[in-house]
């Protein structure tokens, strides 16, 4: 599989991908779950958040959750 396909089956697997907060920000320690795709998910955020968030994650490890102690916004 080439790197092209990988990026392209990531951005199609539908699964949680978490997001962050930005210090400074209102929700700054904090994360929010959406189920979709890449794409989908990071659209929900922005219909739900604006643009007041940091990052995409495809997995809690990945966002810190635990290693910074990160609170979810539900």
């Amino acid at each position: 599989m080439t790197e092209l396909n990988v990026a392209q089956d990531e951005k199609s697997e539908v699964k949680d991908w978490y997001f962050t907060f930005g210090f400074g920000q209102t929700y700054a320690s904090k994360y929010h779950v959406v189920y979709g795709t890449k794409d989908e998910a990071r659209e929900k955020m922005f219909e739900r958040f604006g643009s007041k968030w940091a990052m995409q994650y495809d997995s809690a490890e990945a966002a810190g959750v635990d290693r910074y102690k990160l609170m979810e916004i539900i």
